[in-house]
């Protein structure tokens, strides 16, 4: 296939110079027989091309014009010497919305034409070097982008998991709340620098600031400490932010401390998770029961920005009897405890390092940044608040997805 430019690259070293585009035509502007104005967009940017001779003007009549939009002249422009028309909107298919100011259900129904515009697709593209500068943060401090199993079990993270049939019967796989497990047991296999932009997803109403399917960053480093990470997700958000935005964060970042209790149930709930390890100081006295357990600090932080929680961190237990001790105080029996977490329970008797990490909700400190005022924005296909899409109108009837 011929080389062709991207709108975007076009340079004034091309003055003069010819060149291939492949653009959708966004408007037509007709001055006369002699003289067209055609605003042409491709995946980068619009140009405006002046059409001059008659008999290219000939032939773009046959071409229906699409509705005009607001977007402002371009300083470059090209002139028309040929043209090939690849296809077209069906000739009973107008537009389904206007190209601005589009309302939301016709914005996500028909999400392959809003990521036409220039502000939709700009957020995507602001994820998308975002995500690649933290590849680069990590790659160069050798850390290993490493995948963790999407179909998993069920775990104990707060939130409904969504369940997967499987082809045993009677039996199912749950999708993960966090790959927090496995990044454990990574640490376990010597796998000591762990990073992921990890799938999540949760099974609970979706808000303008939560979406039942996202990625967050997750990491995962052994013998460290709270005060090693905090200075690590610190040097991470300054970079990263630097070269994304261009604009420089304070570090460090002020810290304050708390404590939860849940006194409606009745009962202890892990903030997260209950893989957090509480403070050297109270474990002794945990283990021999000579401790309440509203009176243990754990090893964990989270990082809340304008009032979003946008990262929790912690350091994890990484002893077996510890471990088992946890899961006893938040409620699991011995059954429990065997059938649950059994496989991880045994990992960590085989001299696991102490070790510890975060995770970061990318598409919450995006959208806290750049304030917009719903995830799905930052999000090339999201859920809508009842978990739908509205696109492929899934989820599906049992029935019909079997």
């Amino acid at each position: 296939m011929t080389s062709f430019s991207q709108i975007s690259k076009l340079t004034f070293k091309n003055l003069n110079k010819k060149t291939i585009l492949y653009v959708w035509i966004i408007n037509i502007n007709e001055k006369g027989n002699s003289l067209w104005f055609i605003t042409g967009q491709d995946s980068s940017s619009c140009i405006q091309i002046v059409v001059k001779n008659k008999e290219l003007i000939s032939q773009l009549k046959e071409i229906r014009k699409a509705e005009k939009d607001s977007k402002k002249e371009e300083e470059l422009e090209i002139e028309l010497t040929k043209f090939q028309l690849i296809n077209a909107n069906s000739s009973n298919k107008d537009l389904p919305f206007p190209l601005v100011n589009v309302k939301e259900d016709n914005k996500y129904r028909y999400r392959y034409l809003d990521l036409r515009n220039s502000s939709s697709k700009k957020l995507l593209l602001i994820k998308n070097k975002f995500c690649y500068e933290l590849r680069g943060f990590f790659h160069k401090r050798g850390f290993i982008d490493i995948e963790t199993p999407i179909l998993s079990q069920s775990s104990p993270e707060g939130a409904k998991c969504f369940v997967v049939p499987s082809n045993l019967k009677g039996r199912c796989y749950t999708l993960p709340q966090s790959p927090q497990v496995f990044k454990q047991l990574l640490m376990v296999g010597g796998l000591g620098k762990y990073y992921q932009i990890a799938k999540s997803f949760r099974n609970e109403d979706a808000r303008s600031n939560r979406q039942i399917e996202f990625s967050q960053l997750d990491l995962e480093l052994s013998f460290t400490s709270v005060k090693e990470i905090k200075k690590l997700v610190e040097k991470l958000l300054r970079t990263v932010l630097k070269k994304t935005f261009g604009y420089q964060i304070k570090i460090p970042f002020l810290s304050l401390t708390y404590q939860e209790y849940n006194k409606e149930t009745k009962k202890y709930e892990s903030f997260r998770h209950p893989f957090t390890i509480p403070q050297k100081k109270y474990i002794k006295s945990l283990l021999n029961n000579k401790i309440k357990p509203e009176k243990i600090i754990c090893e964990a932080f989270d990082l809340v920005l304008n009032g979003e929680e946008i990262l929790s961190g912690s350091i994890r237990i990484h002893q077996a009897e510890l471990q088992s001790k946890v899961l006893q105080i938040l409620g699991y029996n011995e059954e429990q405890r065997a059938k649950n977490f059994g496989y991880f329970l045994q990992a960590l008797e085989f001299a696991a390092p102490p070790h510890g990490g975060i995770g970061l909700g990318i598409d919450r400190l995006l959208a806290t940044i750049l304030q917009v005022k719903s995830l799905k924005e930052l999000m090339a296909f999201p859920k809508n608040v009842d978990g739908a899409c509205s696109l492929t109108g899934t989820p599906d009837l049992i029935g019909d997805a079997l």
